[in-house]
């Protein structure tokens, strides 16, 4: 999936960035994502992000997190970022 610019934002983060998230939208719905926010804020809730609350950002927070979006892009197919670019 590349929700206005989700996958931008996934590298952005693996490169050690990272972006700005709305929190606030999100509907607790682990079905239906309207923005690259609800992808983002679910992937905070369920710890493969950390988040800054006074910045409003959110990181990868460790190597062990950085392998499995690594991972997921490998099987996604996401060629223009190549596994273990990042090491």
């Amino acid at each position: 999936m590349d929700f206005d610019g989700l996958r931008r934002d996934i590298v952005e983060m693996l490169g050690g960035g990272s972006v700005r998230v709305n929190t606030r939208s999100f509907q607790n719905d682990m079905c239906n994502f309207r923005t690259k926010d609800d992808v983002l804020t679910l992937l905070i809730y369920l710890g493969y992000l950390a988040y800054d609350f006074e910045l409003e950002e959110a990181f990868i927070p460790n190597r062990e997190i950085v392998r499995e979006f690594e991972s997921a892009m490998s099987a996604g197919k996401w060629t223009e970022v190549a596994p273990g670019t990042f090491s």
